[in-house]
């Protein structure tokens, strides 16, 4: 290979991700390289291709196309052996024709809806939500405005405008293009489909009778399981060829590359230069839109063009690749963090002319395919003494770089409302800067995830007062003060930090994310990050029960749940909860169980939204490990040993492994039947409905739930006696005092005087002499920002200030209304 000096380096994102933020890994990627000279630019063909699909020229070739293939009868529009549409459904045809007949009124209408949908014209929501026939609808629409009585506040307007863009988007996937989806693309081709399948998450799933899923969810990023798992490449590179990838992204494609051989400035390439393709593949449904973007990339810029992979969807099912026509798209692939793996490519693409053609080192982390033999070269799991420095950038880089959104225009993108309930929202309805506090997970043993994998295994925390101010700084450049922290389970300790700064600089920022459900999530800790601008927390209860906990090796129990989940309800935060069902060894009685426990947390107030998962086996995780190992001899991996092992594909053969990380295990299927009760117990329950027993939405016998009757409330109470103990038991000197109330202030005169301030909506007031009213005032208002006041050194304040007799009485009174000790 001869050396190039790349270029221009474009980070692509390509669809479909999401629409309301951009996707964080191509900006910490642009920080990184340009932080190291390199030209850059992002390129987020998520938000891309919406933009060209969702306008009136791209609807115009929507309607046209649908029109033709409905005036064949189905037939694709060009004779050919495209997609074929279900019209002998009475339903879909049905469908079809309604949206044909208000062409006219799409149209007319797709300008204002996206605009809207960006939090511009907010007077054709008034407009919108008047539902007087005017305007175009589908049967999402329909359901909603059913829902809402048919007279729609203007508040639902936003939801209205979710529904019906909802809607476009079934039709297009019916007619036109059953792999498209607002956040996925062409997942259909591998086994783990069938999980989605099951659950109804793609945006036309159909069945015999309905043929279009109003109850499935296009609008929000959802983290289903991967697909393309354990398939041939064959059954999915031709994934460019499907109608949006072929009639939309392509000519956008077209443009972005022609703009770049036109510009003039730095983003004109220089004689000798390469041009540098490094996209990042989250999921499974980005796949068909990378593989489309390399081709066209390729095909524009000829041997100019060196295109690289990287991201989750290749970290956790391309490890073991073995089909090397994979490399007909990419030059390379990254694995784990990226950063050593960039580097190690840049530096090879870099060498000088003079180094021989035929050598091909091993690269850190990094798989190439030998232009002389073909050979995958590489590994993805690269170790000794030659890969310390890229071992060593990752680990430092992980730490110190920080995402760039400096030159994001956040206008471009939606705040969709798919569901009114408010945990759920905080996914779609928001700008949000995503960020993470750490790098992997610092419990990383549950059973089930992939924690044999870099980004889980390796955890290594960033200095929060950097993120911070880079945060705030982001703010600054963008307008956009939300942050959606993205770890696998942010640090306590990070979380209090970050809102210890957001307080002392007078909350510029909110922030919500992932968490594990722990102990050390006591009321005070959650009442001084609910302070520090804590929106809402997500948390993995996984199978809800101590036998389960204890499986799946949670490390924690359900006292820790409840405790934490209410202790962040008690400071006004959200809570959101996973869970999952149908894992290997679990019973009927277990799933319902989980549920039922389930149904009493919500009961209890303590949880605002869950999702329910299926349990997919991967081959990263610790039950897979065990399994090689001989240990759960019921657990009968389907494939077999022989097909699993890297390495069993034969040259020149198909069956060559392309993906493999989820793995199929007999009697699975066993579990399909408790998706949609499951589903539905929950819809019920984050709508505040909480009355139906559990087993009586199985349309099928399940036993009854064994849960004790009084188990969340006893442990209630429980939390409530501890956290009343606590309050009033002089402190024993850990951690720092900080008082969250208002500004106190005084009220009346000598001889008595009432301190004033206000706590959690409430009016809060204590009665001292003037002379210790005074005192106390100028204690609690040094308390108001957090610093290293000592509970013990306060509370030997607050004894010389209103006397021996009364302190107890007073710790207790600011204990409850304000004073927290934090760790």
């Amino acid at each position: 290979m001869k050396g190039k000096i790349p270029g221009l380096i474009y980070l692509v994102q390509p669809p479909l991700v999401q629409l309301n933020a951009p996707y964080p890994a191509p900006y910490y990627l642009k920080a990184f390289l340009d932080a190291r000279g390199y030209r850059t630019r992002v390129l987020d063909h998520s938000i891309g291709l919406f933009e060209r699909i969702f306008c009136r020229t791209g609807l115009e070739k929507i309607f046209t196309d649908a029109r033709r293939i409905y005036q064949n009868r189905g037939l694709p529009a060009d004779g050919g052996e495209g997609f074929v549409p279900d019209l002998s459904s009475p339903y879909v045809l049905y469908q079809t024709e309604r949206f044909l007949s208000e062409e006219d009124r799409w149209l007319s209408t797709i300008g204002r809806l996206v605009r809207f949908l960006q939090g511009r014209d907010r007077e054709w929501g008034h407009f919108l939500s008047l539902a007087n026939g005017v305007l175009p609808g589908g049967p999402r629409f329909d359901a909603c405005l059913a829902s809402l009585g048919g007279n729609p506040p203007p508040d639902a307007a936003p939801l209205l405008a979710s529904k019906l863009l909802a809607d476009l988007v079934d039709f297009i996937s019916s007619i036109l293009d059953p792999s498209f989806s607002l956040v996925r693309y062409a997942e259909a081709p591998a086994p783990a489909f069938r999980d989605s399948l099951r659950r109804g998450h793609t945006p036309a799933h159909r069945d015999e009778t309905k043929g279009m899923a109003p109850e499935s969810n296009t609008l929000r990023e959802q983290y289903t399981p991967s697909a393309c798992a354990g398939v041939d490449f064959a059954a999915v590179k031709n994934s460019p060829d499907h109608y949006i990838m072929a009639e939309f992204y392509r000519p956008l494609l077209e443009e972005v590359w022609g703009e770049t051989l036109l510009a003039r400035g730095p983003d004109r390439p220089n004689p000798g230069e390469t041009i540098l393709l490094v996209i990042t593949i989250p999921f499974s449904g980005c796949l068909a839109g990378a593989l489309t973007c390399a081709v066209s990339a390729k095909g524009h810029f000829g041997e100019a063009c060196t295109a690289i992979a990287g991201g989750g969807y290749v970290n956790t099912e391309l490890r073991f690749l073995e089909d090397e026509t994979f490399f007909d798209y990419f030059d390379y692939l990254a694995f784990d963090r990226g950063y050593g793996s960039l580097e190690a490519i840049l530096h090879r693409l870099e060498r000088k002319a003079g180094v021989p053609d035929e050598e091909e080192p091993v690269l850190y982390k990094t798989l190439y395919r030998s232009p002389k033999d073909r050979r995958i070269i590489g590994s993805p799991d690269s170790s000794g003494d030659d890969f310390i420095p890229g071992l060593t950038l990752d680990r430092e880089a992980s730490r110190t770089v920080f995402p760039d959104y400096g030159e994001v225009d956040f206008g471009r993108y939606l705040y969709p409302v798919d569901e009114v309930n408010p945990m759920h929202r905080l996914w779609s309805d928001g700008h949000w800067l995503k960020a993470y506090l750490a790098h992997g997970c610092y419990w990383h043993s549950c059973a089930f995830c992939d924690t044999s994998l870099d980004y889980i295994r390796e955890f290594a925390p960033v200095e929060t007062g950097a993120l911070f101010r880079h945060l705030v700084d982001q703010a600054e450049k963008t307008g956009v003060r939300g942050v959606h922290l993205v770890d696998e389970a942010a640090p306590v300790s990070s979380l209090i930090e970050l809102a210890e700064l957001n307080i002392r600089e007078g909350l510029p920022l909110v922030f919500w994310g992932n968490i594990r459900f722990e102990k050390t999530l006591t009321p005070d800790t959650a009442a001084f990050l609910a302070a520090g601008g804590l929106l809402g927390v997500s948390g993995g209860i996984e199978v809800a029960s101590e036998a389960g906990f204890r499986r799946v090796r949670k490390g924690l129990g359900l006292s820790e749940v409840v405790r934490a989940a209410a202790a962040f309800k008690e400071a006004g935060v959200l809570t959101h909860a996973y869970l999952i069902y149908g894992y290997w060894d679990e019973t009927p009685e277990e799933i319902v169980n989980s549920a039922e426990l389930l149904r009493r947390l919500f009961a209890a107030g303590l949880l605002d939204s869950a999702f329910w998962h299926q349990f997919i086996l991967t081959r990263h995780s610790p039950l897979y490990a065990e399994w090689q190992r001989g240990l759960h001899p019921g657990l009968i991996v389907s494939a077999g040993p022989e097909r699993l092992r890297p390495g069993a594909g034969k040259p020149g053969k198909a069956g060559k492994i392309f993906a493999l990380n989820d793995l199929s295990f007999a009697g699975e299927e066993r579990f399909n039947r408790f998706a949609e009760p499951l589903d539905r117990l929950l819809a019920a329950w984050m709508a505040g409905d909480t009355t139906l027993p559990v087993e009586a939405a199985f349309p099928f016998r399940v036993p009854a739930p064994s849960v004790p009757s009084g188990l969340v409330a006893e442990l209630l109470d429980a939390y409530a006696r501890d956290r009343d103990l606590e309050r009033e038991a002089p402190p024993s000197g850990a951690g720092r005092i900080c008082f969250l109330g208002s500004r106190p202030l005084g009220e009346g005169g000598p001889p008595e005087t009432a301190l004033f301030w206000r706590w959690r909506l409430s009016d809060q007031r204590l009665c001292l002499p003037a002379a210790s009213a005074e005192k106390l005032k100028a204690l609690l208002e040094g308390a108001a920002r957090p610093g290293d006041l000592n509970p013990a050194a306060f509370y030997q304040e607050l004894e010389r200030i209103v006397g021996g007799r009364q302190v107890q009485d007073v710790w207790k009174n600011l204990r409850n209304r304000g004073l927290v000790i934090i760790p």
